[in-house]
């Protein structure tokens, strides 16, 4: 016979007595009890007192009571060995409760939960829980109500709905779009197309590395998830896909027809190019019209982020930078057409076509099929004359959010909270090119609201974002960083995003500003996180100020990603893992490692765009304390193993254990001790 006393439901008798405040009225599972319910489940629960500090459970325990908050308050996280991170997911007062889910699944714990403070609790165990169900089904409701109301609320955040397959209008040709060893690799799989929007279906929606290889390949193109179930599921893929495995991929041919492309091109600014009084030196021919929508649709095609159009002593030299390294354009291109091809760029960015000793900078849009791009123009008078960088902007960057950016779930769930944090300083910092621009235009776009006044200082401004104010610098006129953050500091921002943080009166600046109620975005050129702190405290800004304003520094590189559509695993050499093991990055000697095959899709490369490599240090009580104390390096590195630093070692092994990238690029990034 069960030792926990029986819930009875008491007569409904009113009496003044049965009315007095019950701790349960401000738990929502028990607020629709009656009042002498309420009293005598209240009399049946055990009482627990936790020192600050203490730890009540942890991931993994048997869940096997509810919590009830008396007084005090605790914090509920989670860690992830692995990289090192610990992340809270909340702090929890008087009043609230927490571990209903465990309570009533009876499933081990997802999270730890420690005092902050002295905390006071009241334990609702199962048996007692389930006495009450008994008595009280109206409990049972609630509480399924609640958490119902809970797994929704992140479904919508999550882009996640449920469906079946069975009566969907499903259209064959989507399945040209993915190729195969892609689905059969995430069970993933497009079955309507709307607008610029494709519902994938898939018994797994939590897969979020198979999200993004989707989107990797799905260019340009919104994801929404249908989650069905794993037999409905089968059931599809074996009526529609039995052929789709031999399906070949589309051929160079077929991805590329560069006439009709050609025809696509809209420029913008330049009148359509008609001007035959600017358009000099045989820049409007149609044969230097040709050749650059050529090299421009080529590059766009290739999905390079530059073109180099270099001179020679006898020809033009064209080089793509794709995926991080320059590539050289098939054929040659006589020196005959470099002068008039040069013009022609000019005279579409707007600039001097006769200046040739003088650097210019300027700037191309244009849209090409559906797509919008911007060119940022740079020349330079090199040797054999002049040679022309374009840098190539493409809008449906803006698409990307910090999600997709940063894979680790752990490590994006801590940086997307930074990035909605109130105010205080993010810094994001790397070396040219690590995509750190990318990183910054995601965070503000996901905090776009028409409630809050977003501001950027840009030099120059990479992309047009509609609904914020950006300003360009132009220190010629006496415009510089400094200058557009004191007039944003008087015209009431909510989030300001500085470009770049060159000298010490900016970062002066962003700290003040960080200080007094405003969220600061800023890049910073350092090797590392706990350099950039360093840097701050070189450019003399007080312990104290650095210590309140700082919320974290996101550090990052990219490396080349594994194409999705050839991936395999693969065993590599003792020497390549005795290099890992040396840059900091030991493996498992059971772990599985890939590599890229080679494919139409990837053109034989076995790599298919870049992914983020992120190290990020979190400014937690311990590293405040120690950034105020005037900490060195290392003192401050070792403040932060409470669980608030990841490092680009750490990260690295993620993306190697999951088959994102190969060990030849991890070591390529990753500093040698």
């Amino acid at each position: 016979m069960s030792n926990v006393p029986t819930v009875r439901i008491p007569q409904p008798v009113v009496t003044g007595a049965l009315e007095s405040s019950s701790i349960l009225d401000s738990i929502a599972i028990f607020q629709p009890l009656a009042p002498q319910l309420k009293k005598q489940l209240e009399a049946q629960l055990t009482r627990r007192a936790l020192k600050p500090g203490e730890l009540l459970f942890q991931a993994g325990d048997v869940g096997d009571a509810m919590y009830l908050i008396v007084g005090g308050m605790v914090s509920v996280f989670t860690a992830d060995k692995a990289l090192g991170l610990t992340y809270e997911l909340a702090k929890l007062g008087r009043g609230q409760a927490f571990g209903e889910m465990a309570l009533v699944t009876g499933e081990k714990r997802s999270a730890s939960v420690r005092a902050l403070e002295e905390t006071q609790l009241l334990v609702l165990s199962r048996d007692v829980f389930y006495k009450l169900v008994n008595a009280a089904p109206q409990v049972a409701l609630t509480i399924s109500q609640v958490l119902a109301r809970r797994l929704e609320d992140h479904n919508q955040t999550q882009g996640i709905e449920f469906g079946s397959l069975r009566e969907i209008a499903f259209d064959p040709a989507l399945l040209e779009l993915v190729p195969p060893a892609l689905i059969k690799r995430h069970r993933m799989v497009p079955i309507t197309m709307a607008g610029n929007i494709a519902t994938v279906a898939t018994p797994d929606p939590s897969n979020r590395l198979g999200v993004d290889d989707l989107r990797r390949v799905l260019r340009g193109i919104e994801i929404k998830l249908l989650a069905v179930s794993e037999t409905d599921y089968d059931q599809f893929i074996a009526k529609h896909l039995t052929q789709a495995a031999e399906r070949p991929a589309p051929t160079q041919t077929q991805r590329l027809n560069l006439a009709a492309l050609s025809r696509q091109i809209v420029f913008h600014g330049v009148g359509g190019g008609e001007d035959e009084a600017r358009l000099k030196q045989g820049a409007a021919g149609q044969d230097v019209v040709e050749l650059f929508n050529a090299i421009l649709i080529e590059a766009i095609e290739r999905g390079a982020s530059d073109i180099h159009i270099e001179p020679d002593r006898n020809r033009v030299v064209v080089r793509y930078r794709v995926d991080g390294r320059l590539a050289f354009r098939d054929g040659t291109i006589p020196f005959a057409l470099h002068a008039p091809l040069l013009s022609r760029i000019k005279v579409l960015a707007s600039l001097n076509i006769a200046e040739r000793r003088l650097p210019q900078d300027g700037r191309i849009s244009l849209d090409l099929g559906q797509k919008s791009f911007d060119l940022r123009v740079a020349t330079v008078n090199a040797k054999f004359g002049e040679k022309v960088t374009l840098r190539i902007l493409d809008s449906s960057a803006l698409e990307q959010n910090l999600q997709s950016l940063v894979l680790a779930e752990k490590v994006s769930q801590v940086v997307r909270k930074l990035f909605y944090r109130p105010n205080g300083l993010v810094l994001v910092t790397g070396p040219t090119g690590s995509g750190k621009t990318t990183t910054l235009y995601a965070a503000i776009k996901e905090r776009f609201n028409p409630e809050l006044a977003i501001c950027t200082i840009e030099d120059p401004i990479e992309y047009d974002v509609p609904g914020i104010t950006q300003v360009q610098v132009n220190e010629a006129i006496g415009l510089g960083f400094t200058d557009v953050m004191r007039t944003f500091l008087r015209q009431d921002p909510d989030i300001i995003l500085v470009g770049e943080t060159r000298d010490a009166a900016t970062a002066k600046l962003a700290c003040s500003a960080a200080l007094t109620g405003h969220l600061v975005l800023t890049s910073f050129h350092t090797n590392d996180s706990v350099a950039a702190v360093m840097r701050l405290r070189e450019m003399q800004i007080e312990p104290f100020v650095l210590a309140g304003s700082l919320l974290g520094v996101i550090n990052q590189r990219l490396v080349r990603r594994i194409c999705p559509s050839c991936r395999v695993e693969t065993q590599y050499s003792d020497v390549i893992r005795q290099n890992l093991d040396h840059a900091g990055v030991p493996l498992d000697p059971a772990a599985r490692l890939y590599k890229g095959a080679g494919c139409k899709a990837c053109n034989g490369e076995g790599f298919k765009g870049r992914v983020g490599v992120f190290e990020l240090l979190v400014v937690s009580a311990a590293v405040r304390d120690a950034i105020a104390q005037e900490a060195n390096a290392s003192q401050l590195r070792q403040a932060a193993q409470d669980g608030s630093f990841v490092s680009l070692a750490r990260y690295s092994q993620f993306l190697l254990s999951e088959g994102l990238t190969v060990p030849s690029e991890v070591l390529r990034i990753l500093p040698r001790e």
